[in-house]
């Protein structure tokens, strides 16, 4: 990622394109009559700072509550809060949407941060000084902008990456007064590569949204009926590696072999094995899965931007980890990983549409995000991905995958063609709500372990889907904790970030 750039964030409303209105939003404020207010101390105690939508900078922190002194924090019905621990919009981030009386890892630790009206419409472009999506950003609407209103916003050679809205085309020019070398976009970029930090001028205009990837939502209605059918349209293929022998499986196919239990260091209800693992390295013959009975677990996400993300989880009920100088460390019962699709909503001539964007390919505790058109499709429309032998990580391509480099060796995925899973034939489809923490089946039943009620013996929320993690081998762990489940994922509790 770049370095921090820039000083002033200017959003340009009045270059808003006739033909992109802002709805009314109806705005619920914080108990002193502002939506968000800051608080140096915990408990919503100390020297505090009123807040509208907007974005607040480390000086505009200064002169209020100070600088990396943020400890707790009033959010009022309908706002988004984004912390960031540098200055200028950067470095690690955390999104809070409701009053947080202690804000825990971001303790005395904002240097800035954004203030959003959740659903809020947007100008159809936004430039950013970081990828992805990150630091200074200034938005447009339709028209020419020369290099000074840049650098009244994000900056001369400063953009990084951009969304843009279906219908709308950009070109970027590195000299100003649109000249020199030029390069045209008409969809998000994640990344402008050649032209990161050499954008000097740029135009925005209109075009057909329509293009070959776009396809028509079913009865041109959002119903879970036709959200359904898109999550079957989609969904990815997968590979599994030669010699696999750790298949995925439905949740339900555990249930036998596993007990629900409160664990006392995570004060939650978690899953491990009735059998105990001695020695670790013991392998359960249901660790095998059910690939034949196994669903895809497809989540419908929407997210601001008028963006979808339909996020795929293939859960196994084991990983197998690596072999790190002869010992096997890293193993895991319970594991999930995931392929997410996002897609551009769009209206033209009163039909609706999604035009497929990116996909992310998850991997362990990372991913790897691609445009569209980067990616192997079936058909047009199901991204094929490669699941990593035995640890199970999700990969675009096939090949051996370095993702961790150790003192002693390297950490490796490897994937190739060996069993081939079409996961559009069996999905288990929901609607997942971020900021309500919650969701509905979408022509299924909804799975009480879906829940997030991990405190009540009563009911059938599970927190980690696997045993608790046991000893270290070189920094890591020979056996390690179960997984969360999907519900804890930022690909479902952001409602941003493509996840």
């Amino acid at each position: 990622m770049k370095k921090i750039k820039g000083w002033i964030l200017v959003c340009l409303l009045a270059m808003l394109s006739t033909s992109f209105t802002i709805p009314v939003s109806k705005q619920v404020y914080a108990d002193a009559g502002a939506p968000v207010i800051l608080y140096k101390d915990g408990n919503f105690t100390g020297a505090s700072q009123e807040l509208s939508a907007g974005f607040y900078n480390v000086n505009e922190l200064k002169a209020g509550i100070g600088n990396d002194t943020l400890s707790s924090i009033k959010v009022a019905s309908g706002y988004r809060v984004t912390l960031y621990k540098d200055y200028n919009f950067s470095g690690d981030s955390k999104i809070i949407t409701a009053d947080a009386a202690w804000l825990d890892d971001f303790n005395d630790k904002t240097s800035s941060l954004k203030v959003e009206i959740i659903g809020a419409a947007h100008l159809p472009v936004t430039a950013y000084a970081n990828s992805p999506y990150g630091g200074i950003e200034q938005a447009f609407g339709v028209g020419n902008f020369n290099v000074d209103v840049l650098q009244s916003g994000v900056g001369n050679d400063q953009i990084s990456s951009l969304r843009i809205a279906p219908g709308y085309k950009v070109t970027l020019y590195k000299d100003y007064n649109f000249g020199g070398a030029s390069k045209v976009l008409t969809a998000d970029a994640i990344f402008i590569f050649d032209f990161n930090d050499s954008v000097s001028s740029l135009k925005v205009e209109t075009i057909s949204p329509l293009d070959a990837t776009s396809v028509a939502v079913p009865n041109n209605a959002y119903s879970d009926i036709s959200k359904r059918q898109l999550l079957e349209t989609f969904a990815p293929k997968i590979w599994f590696a030669q010699g696999e022998a750790y298949f995925p499986s439905s949740v339900e196919f555990t249930f036998p072999y596993v007990d629900r239990y409160l664990n006392p260091n995570s004060g939650k209800y978690e899953f491990k094995t009735k059998t105990t693992l001695d020695p670790y390295t013991l392998k359960l013959p249901y660790f095998s899965g059910d690939l034949a009975n196994a669903p895809i677990y497809a989540f419908w996400v929407e997210k601001e931007y008028n963006n979808v993300d339909m996020v795929y989880f293939q859960f196994t009920p084991y990983d197998l980890g690596k072999n790190v100088l002869g010992t096997e460390v890293g193993d895991h019962v319970g594991d999930w990983e995931r392929v997410t699709v996002r897609l551009a909503k769009f209206v033209d001539h009163n039909t609706n549409y999604l035009k497929p964007v990116q996909v992310f390919y998850g991997s362990h505790s990372f991913g790897t995000t691609y445009n569209w058109d980067e990616v192997t499709k079936l058909n047009q429309t199901h991204p094929v991905a490669y699941s990593a032998f035995g640890s199970h990580g999700m990969w675009k391509d096939q090949g051996t995958h370095v993702y961790q480099e150790l003192v002693v060796t390297q950490l490796t995925d490897v994937t190739n063609q060996g069993t081939a899973w079409d996961t559009w034939n069996n999905i288990q489809a929901f609607q997942y709500y971020p900021n309500l923490a919650t969701g509905h089946g979408l022509g299924n039943a909804w799975p009480s372990w879906l829940d997030k009620d991990y405190t009540n013996p009563n009911s059938g929320s599970v927190y980690r889907f696997g045993n608790p993690a046991q000893g270290t081998f070189f920094g890591q762990p020979l056996f390690a904790d179960g997984p969360t489940g999907p519900q804890e994922k930022g690909a479902l509790t952001n409602d941003v970030v493509l996840d």
